[in-house]
């Protein structure tokens, strides 16, 4: 026992420290948290003060003799909770952890034992019991929602913290600060302030990823020398990530979000259903790198324990497992590795995260090295990697927060500029700078000054920084805070604020000019948040660039030049907002909405919150992507969903599942008052065309039509995520014909998003374009003219081929001038930048040529004829000449009428009232089965465009000229209005019977002038030839055309003659029961064994346990089609009983054996195939070309039959499944059932 007098004054201490291998966990909340964290180590007071300084020697040689038969020094403790300390209402709380049970014991055993050691001492203290506790930081009273976030945080500390070994040291005060004077289990060390919170240091930090128990070492890697360390990870945990010097890629392309998930501190339960709506987002997006602001450690922590996330974004820039040192934070999600480091700053106790990626950049320009060769290569040029930092600026709007935004934000520059000043750089985040308006208004009413005003524009200058939505944004205005839509922003605006409540663009994305001339902005867009309550008061804002490649760029000879118009890019956006080309936020939240529900009915998932991991019916591999104008972001209210499915089964067991699964699917009507972003959308099959690439048509809750197709590609299922990044000549593109056809869409798709520089300017100018082809007459692939693919094929070289800065007023103004000059019958219109030769050889029939991007190259204007050649450059001209003369958007298109009510082509007028003559093709259906009045008009519809090959063959003295669409007469407006006011009613006639007609309007070509009488008389009499044939033709086909059913007959007419009755008048035909607009839930065209009720077929289900992944054989030279054709009383049902039908054996097989096999003469058969323009013709055998670049070459799978030539004996037909030479197809099954 030890008599020391105790010490009046707190400048001495004996106390339980820990190690320094506990500091990296402690001391950086420490630091920011706790006002004495400068001035002690790590601690746990026993007795504070302790003696007088000057028997303070004296009492540490009295431990060090007596301490061994006191206590066993260190302890070993661990901490269990956290704890405040009250200090009432005018001093801080105080934070701290608490020992957990058996610590706290073993601790109060030790400090009893010293109580008795030092009695003096204890009786002086004041304290009613002793409680062990480390103090991490200091919160003021009446902040209880920061007293619960603190509580997580510091119980996520107890974790990190784990078992310790704390030591006992005496300790004396000296010049405010304690020192060590004597310790026992403990090595003396220094402490000081964590970097994280001194002003102006820079901290390296690694990004981290996870490992799982499953994870083991691979040969490869190297296994730790001690050989008690064990090989396999036996534990999940999170580790740093080690960035390895890969190969540099120029020319990559990714997609940059920032999203502020908002923390709020004012509640005082977790909000584990927010951040896991948070982590929908996350995995929605399809980002590369993801930029978070006001993170807390239970978001963190939802992050981190959600395995989708981590599948799409394995790197992270914080331990979720560890305790984040703000109660908001920025934090970086990326899909490729990087490092990064955290900048401090003295602003608000914010830090800058500055991230690099070192996978994307480009290199500088080499330097010139005096050679005597000139084109002698010199070094290769210097990497510059990508710099992001993801920042957070302060809030509010006053003259004060004006001043510490400015504060940070020129931190912020300042440091990458010096550190960074050759790299592309991007400032991304929470930038908390209003709109001008709201700018405008604040100063306007005195609540900033006029400098606090004029710092918002100074904070990042347009001559520095580029703005990712000013130069790529399209939609909402780029509002990100919308109080207007989301109910937590409303809630937030009204907080304090004297600003009048307005959507705010506070999110931003910023590319510093400087070393960002290789970095291209090609699109920003808001993502609205749909969900009920939202998800973050704050909208995700993404942005597309890509990194220009100069070995990929055009050669200076090939690009254009930017053409001079004083037309802006507001007044088209203006202009096409006034014409409904934009959906509107509703549609496209509903159009995101269809595809979800289709993608859950699809993986036999009764709903959008279900996942796969979580249903049996998950039993195969399935994608959907979409394709066309949906994935373009291009489409109107109007326009279809295109979408491809990419699985792992074969076509016809996917057409069968899915057939089932929409059935049993259960959905809301999307018009249903009860609808929520979370609730799945009906699913109705309207019919299955059954084409080279069959096609399921589908109405998404009654509402939205999807068309989707499918195709089996496993090795593109395995490497999915890696699609985007691979170049067109990847060996993943290895795969048949027919496989590579139906991903061709989507490939192109790829290419597009990935070049084109500028996808806003680029979408706008589309849409003018499709806008003016669809007012003018010229919008329909199948009718020859430009459709989708045609516009964005061609705008998109447009776009490649003018400088980046382009403005969509220019594309428009280019692409006119460019096109209005093009030699169609010559040109052959490819992508440029592709890297391919060009082996496209200009067949005799093409009269257009405009190739898709990847392999097979395929001419999707085969359509085109002379006429609707002509008929394009014509208007292309006019468009163009309008330019010339400075004309505005409106004029280009056309004058609109007075008529409101009819959304009518501008053109359609003129077009009625402009000609002389016309072909009318009438076409009429009366029949109770709807299928076949479609099938008719399908069938009408794909001869025109042969009608008009006919036209400019035999009649070259006239000029065609057809509308694309059906017109229909209807009685006049008067009495029209009058029978509805009457009986509103529909007419059942009108819905049950089709009557229209086609006009092909025709005038005297340039020749017909030069022509003799004789040559006018032929022409004539070729004419009336040809409308005869037409009309002969397109009534033969009996399973088109049923005479007791059906009416066509085809005319010359005046335009008085359109009508039937005097005073009716003609309009386009809107109806779309004739075109496909109804749903037919029963999908009776689909190929299936038969029509299932509720539970799948158990067949199917063996197939898919079996795991039927196959790649599927060349269609393009067979079909794989196990029933024949659906005809009009046909259907292809395979029953159980009888097992599959056999395999017809494909048409370039029995060629093979007619050609070469000695057995046969090849010269004494004949191959019946299938024209695009004229029907069926015939070829022998011997004469058929097999070479694709023979001018005469026609692809097997229009192969309709092959039969003898003299008998016209039928040796092989498709569509009959009669096969003679090898005995398969339904030849099979006739031998069977003879044998039966």
């Amino acid at each position: 026992m030890a008599h020391f007098q105790p010490n009046p004054s707190p400048s001495t201490a004996l106390a339980l420290v820990l190690p320094e291998s506990a500091m990296d966990a402690i001391q950086p909340l420490r630091s920011f948290y706790d006002a004495a964290a400068i001035k002690w180590p790590p601690h746990l007071n026993l007795f504070y003060p302790f003696v007088q300084p000057s028997d303070l020697e004296s009492a540490s040689e009295y431990l060090s003799e007596h301490l061994h038969t006191i206590f066993k020094v260190p302890l070993s403790i661990r901490f269990g909770s956290v704890e405040v300390f009250s200090g009432g209402k005018k001093r801080p709380s105080f934070l701290v952890l608490r020992p957990d049970k058996e610590s706290e014991e073993l601790i109060q055993d030790f400090y009893t034992l010293l109580c008795r050691e030092f009695p003096e001492i204890s009786s002086a203290v004041k304290r009613k019991q002793f409680k062990p506790h480390l103090t991490i930081g200091q919160v003021h009273a009446g902040n209880e929602g920061k007293i619960f976030y603190f509580k997580r945080k510091f119980g996520m500390l107890c974790r990190a913290i784990g078992e310790v070994e704390a030591g006992l040291a005496t300790m004396q005060r000296i010049d405010g600060k304690m020192t060590y004077v004597r310790t026992w289990g403990v090595k003396e060390y220094p402490f000081a302030l964590s970097p994280e919170c001194v002003p102006g240091s820079v901290v390296k930090r690694e990004a981290w990823t996870y490992k799982s128990a499953a994870y083991h070492k691979t040969e490869d890697e190297e296994y730790s020398e001690d050989e008690n360390e064990e090989q396999d990870q036996t534990v999940d945990k999170w580790e740093p990530v080690a960035i390895t010097d890969e190969a540099k890629t120029p020319g990559r392309s990714l997609t940059l979000s920032t999203y502020n998930v908002f923390t709020d501190t004012d509640i005082l339960v977790k909000e584990d259903g927010r951040w896991w709506a948070i982590c929908r987002k996350l995995i929605a997006s399809n980002s590369t790198i993801i930029c978070l602001q006001e993170v807390s450690d239970d978001c963190l922590e939802m992050i981190g324990n959600s395995w989708e996330v981590r599948q799409k974004y394995p790197y992270i820039s914080h331990s979720p497992e560890k305790p984040l040192l703000r109660l908001r934070n920025c934090v970086i999600l990326s899909s490729a590795p990087f490092s990064w480091e955290e900048v401090s700053t003295a602003v608000q106790g914010r830090s800058i995260c500055v991230a690099k990626f070192d996978q994307f950049g480009f290199y500088s320009a080499p330097i010139s090295v005096g050679s005597g060769d000139e084109d002698a290569p010199g070094p290769p040029g210097v990497w510059r990697s990508l710099v992001v930092a993801n920042v957070h600026l302060p809030a509010y709007h006053t003259d004060e927060s004006a001043q510490i935004r400015t504060e940070y934000a020129n931190l912020v520059k300042a440091h990458l500029d010096a550190t960074y000043p050759d790299n592309p750089v991007l400032i991304v985040g929470d930038t908390n700078i209003p709109n001008d308006d709201t700018i405008s208004y604040a100063v306007a009413h005195n609540i900033i000054n006029e400098s606090s005003g004029a710092s918002y524009a100074a904070l990042f200058p347009s001559t520095c920084y580029a703005d990712a939505w000013l130069i790529a944004g399209e939609g909402l205005g780029g509002n990100t805070f919308d109080p207007t839509t989301n109910t937590l922003a409303f809630e937030n605006a009204q907080n304090g604020s004297s600003i009048p409540i307005s959507p705010q663009r506070y999110d931003r994305i910023y590319l510093r000019l400087q070393g960002g001339d290789s970095l291209l902005i090609r699109e920003a867009r808001v993502v609205f948040d749909t969900s009920v309550p939202p998800s973050s008061d704050h909208y995700m804002l993404t942005s597309k660039l890509s990194f220009i490649d100069s070995s990929k760029q055009p050669a200076p000879e090939t690009l254009l030049a930017l053409p001079e118009t004083t037309l802006q890019d507001d007044d088209l956006v203006s202009f096409l907002k006034s014409n409904n080309c934009f959906p509107t936020a509703n549609e496209t939240a509903l159009r995101h909405q269809a595809v979800a529900s289709l993608t859950a009915c699809l993986n036999g998932l009764p709903d959008l919150t279900t996942t796969p991991t979580t249903s049996t019916d998950a039993t195969f591999s399935l994608r959907l992507v979409p394709v066309g104008s949906f994935g373009l972001g291009t489409y109107t209210s109007t326009s279809d969903t295109d979408i491809l499915a990419i699985g792992s089964i074969s076509t016809l067991l996917f057409w069968r599942i899915a057939k089932q699964r929409i059935k049993k699917f259960r959905g809301k009507p999307a018009d249903s008052p009860t609808l929520t972003p979370s609730d799945a959308l009906s699913v109705k099959i309207v019919r299955y065309v059954d084409a080279t690439i069959p096609m399921l048509i589908l109405l998404i809750g009654d509402k939205i039509r999807i068309d989707l197709q499918y195709t089996t590609a496993v090795s593109v299922l395995a490497n999915f995520d890696t699609i985007p990044l691979q170049p067109l000549n990847s060996p993943l593109w290895n795969l048949t014909v027919p496989t590579l056809k139906k991903l061709q869409a989507w490939r192109d798709l790829l290419f597009l998003l990935s070049r084109i520089p500028n996808l806003a300017r680029y979408r706008l100018a589309y849409r003018f374009i499709k806008l003016w082809a669809e007012k003018k007459g010229v919008y329909s692939s199948k009718f020859g003219f430009f459709g989708g693919v045609h516009i964005s094929l061609l705008l998109s070289r447009i776009s490649m081929l003018l400088p980046p800065t382009a403005t969509a007023s220019q594309l428009i103004a280019a692409f006119f001038t460019h096109y209005s000059t093009t030699k169609w019958d010559e040109a052959i219109i490819a992508m440029p930048g592709t890297g391919k030769v060009l082996r496209y050889q200009r067949a005799t029939r093409d009269k257009m040529v405009i190739l898709t991007i990847n392999t097979p190259v395929i001419n999707v204007a085969a359509n085109a004829t002379i006429h609707t050649v002509h008929t394009l450059s014509s208007e292309l001209e006019k468009a163009a000449a309008k330019f010339e003369l400075d004309a505005g958007f409106s004029d280009v298109v056309g004058n609109f009428g007075d008529d409101g009510l009819k959304e009518i082509p501008i053109g359609v007028n003129d077009f009625l009232g402009g000609y002389n003559r016309y072909i009318k093709v009438d076409v009429q259906f009366w029949g109770l089965n709807r299928q076949g009045g479609r099938a008719l008009v399908g069938w009408v519809e794909s001869r025109l465009v042969g009608l008009l090959v006919e036209l400019g063959r035999q009649t070259p003295g006239l000029d065609a000229r057809i509308w694309p669409g059906r017109f229909h007469e209807v009685k006049p407006l008067e009495e029209a209005h009058s029978s509805e006011t009457e009986n509103p009613a529909p007419n059942e006639d009108e819905v049950n019977e089709l009557r229209g007609f086609y006009l092909v309007a025709l005038t005297p070509s340039a020749t017909s002038s030069q022509m003799t009488k004789e040559e006018k008389r032929n022409g004539e009499a070729a004419f009336a030839a040809v409308l005869r044939n037409f009309e002969t033709a397109v009534t033969k086909h009996k399973e088109k055309y049923d005479p007791s059913t059906s009416y066509i007959s085809v005319s010359c007419v005046k335009p008085d003659e359109f009508v039937t009755e005097k005073g009716n008048r003609v309009e386009l035909d809107q109806t779309m029961v004739w075109d496909g607009g109804e749903a037919d839930e029963n999908g009776d065209g689909i190929p299936d064994d038969e029509d299932s009720d509720e539970e799948e077929d158990p067949e199917i289900a063996d197939l898919l346990i079996d795991g039927e992944e196959v790649e599927e054989e060349d269609d393009f030279f067979g079909s794989l089609r196990k029933g024949s054709k659906k005809g009009k009383n046909a259907s292809a049902t395979i029953h159980k009983t009888s097992g599959p039908t056999a395999k017809l054996r494909p048409s370039h097989e029995v060629f093979n054996r007619l050609k070469w096999d000695s057995k046969y003469d090849a010269s004494a058969y004949v191959i019946g195939y299938e024209d695009r323009f004229r029907g069926v013709l015939e070829i022998g055998v011997d004469k058929w070309k097999t070479e694709m670049s023979d001018e005469e070459f026609v692809p097997m799978h229009r192969v309709v039959y092959f039969k003898e030539r003299k008998t016209g004996e039928i040796l092989w037909d498709r569509e009959k499944r009669i096969d003679k030479i090898f005995g398969s197809g339904n030849t099979v099954d006739e031998k069977k059932k003879g044998k039966k």
